[in-house]
């Protein structure tokens, strides 16, 4: 006995017993779903201008944040396991490949929107080659790369899914590859048009790739209903995964004065007459103690604050009961509470709508614009004849810019507490909706633009920081930089 322990290596003895050091692939998908999602009601919404916050313990919107995160690529470790896993299964691990190829385009999309150039070409290599200081690659060469993943992940997904393909561990689409497929294709939409400021650089294709994907379906097949968005469903029946407004004793309180919707989200879809505003807001208390008797069925009743005021200020507007708080019998009807859809048919018929507005395609931008609409709506509930009504007091405008605003705004609206950070994005890259800017600002009267690199970095890989921040922002690392992306 004392023979056989001596020759065991002092490596094996001291892993955990209890761990799991091969595992399956489907298992390691869950694990990445469950990382993947981005959460309403979190900070991004402040950010995104849909809420404001008045009490400064809490938080608040003044825009001063320093740098980010690079917890991506604890994901995508993970990925590169589920590619080892996969190919270890043989034919059955065919389809884990595929998704390996989207999500590894998915996360190193959220980290270069988010800072700019990034680790990419050699990252994830440290423990094959041994190459711990990654170089950053060129935001351009990152989308290529990304486009790239994109394009291989559809094209292995085609033959499973029509060969009937079901997969383990999917608790987004209980295994369907089918609409896994359409997620890509649509994830790639929405690359494509956070390019559109590159647009016309012949190398990139940006509107040929658009172009081909839409008008083929056969082979890129899209997310067009809100069947197939990409959602993430809370379980009331599992309290570590109750709606994030759960609380957590369960007994909910209709009544919350410190967090109240923001006048950017708002004043929209007054001036529209969006019945979305209704389903998700309450009027504002002087309002509903008015004596009017139909004070919530009018758009007069629903205000909201702005982003850029002080949050004294806000706080007294709150306690006077002139700003809306958000419609608690809606949003915490149950502990599952709202699904949080990440990319859905919405988005995809703007963006497509928005590409034709641009000239890059051929198509009815009206009809997109419409179904986008209406994908928003049908998603919080809304009754046909007031989304018909909408319709026709909202007509599209036509391929110009003010047709491009209307197309920009409803996608705003239709982000609202969902998709983390794209609306944002959007304001970003497009200006539109105006965001709201006055004396909380503390990012001298700017929203910015990115945030600046994880200062573990300048630790572990400074040669390769520093020369991205020279060559990108000469050589300041601070959130107001012009990334490639939004030049």
């Amino acid at each position: 006995m004392v023979s056989v322990i001596s020759c065991k290596k002092i490596d094996t003895l001291q892993q955990d017993s209890a761990a799991i050091y091969n595992a399956k692939p489907q298992l390691i998908l869950t694990g990445l779903l469950l990382n993947c999602s981005d959460s309403p009601w979190s900070t991004d919404q402040r950010h995104n201008q849909y809420m404001v916050l008045n009490f400064e313990y809490y938080g608040g919107q003044s825009y001063n944040w320093t740098t980010g995160s690079f917890g991506e690529f604890d994901q995508l470790r993970n990925v590169v396991r589920m590619e080892v896993e996969s190919e270890k299964a043989g034919a059955t691990g065919a389809p884990y490949a595929a998704l390996a190829k989207f999500f590894k385009a998915y996360f190193f999309t959220r980290m270069t929107e988010r800072f700019g150039d990034i680790p990419m070409s050699e990252a994830l290599k440290g423990t094959s080659n041994g190459n711990f200081n990654p170089k950053y690659d060129d935001q351009k060469l990152v989308y290529q790369q990304i486009l790239n993943l994109l394009e291989e992940s559809n094209n292995m997904l085609s033959p499973l899914v029509s060969e009937g393909v079901k997969i383990d561990g999917d608790f987004y689409y209980g295994g369907n590859l089918a609409k896994w497929q359409k997620l890509v294709n649509s994830f790639k939409l929405r690359v494509l048009t956070s390019l559109s400021k590159r647009a016309n650089e012949t190398d990139l294709d940006i509107k040929k790739q658009f172009s081909e994907i839409v008008n083929n379906t056969t082979k890129y097949p899209l997310i067009l209903d809100n069947s197939d968005n990409f959602q993430l469903v809370y379980n009331g029946n599992n309290r570590t995964n109750n709606y994030p407004l759960w609380p957590a004793d369960g007994v909910v309180v209709k009544y919350d004065n410190r967090n109240t919707l923001a006048a950017t989200y708002v004043n929209i879809a007054k001036q529209t007459k969006d019945p979305r505003l209704m389903v998700v807001a309450w009027p504002t208390d002087s309002a509903r103690k008015s004596g009017d008797l139909d004070y919530a069925e009018k758009f007069t009743s629903y205000r909201g604050g702005l982003t850029g005021d002080l949050q004294s200020t806000l706080q007294k507007q709150t306690i006077d009961g002139k700003l809306s708080m958000i419609n608690f019998d809606y949003w915490m009807a149950s502990p599952s509470g709202i699904p949080c859809v990440q990319l859905g048919a919405y988005e995809t018929h703007l963006n497509i709508a928005e590409a034709i507005n641009r000239g890059w395609l051929q198509g009815d931008a009206a009809d997109h614009y419409r179904r986008g609409i209406k994908s928003s709506m049908e998603f919080y509930g809304v009754k046909s004849d007031a989304i018909n009504s909408f319709m026709l007091n909202n007509v599209y405008q036509g391929n110009n810019s003010n047709g491009l605003k209307q197309i920009l705004n409803q996608k705003y609206i239709a982000f609202f507490q969902n998709s983390g950070l794209q609306a944002y994005y959007q304001f970003r890259r497009t200006g539109i909706p105006q965001f709201d800017i006055g004396p909380s600002n503390a990012n001298n009267n700017a929203i910015p633009v990115r945030w600046a690199y994880p200062t573990s970095e300048y630790t572990v890989n400074e040669g390769n920081i520093k020369a991205a921040i020279a060559k990108q922002f000469g050589g300041g690392d601070t959130q107001n930089g012009m990334m490639w992306l939004i030049k």
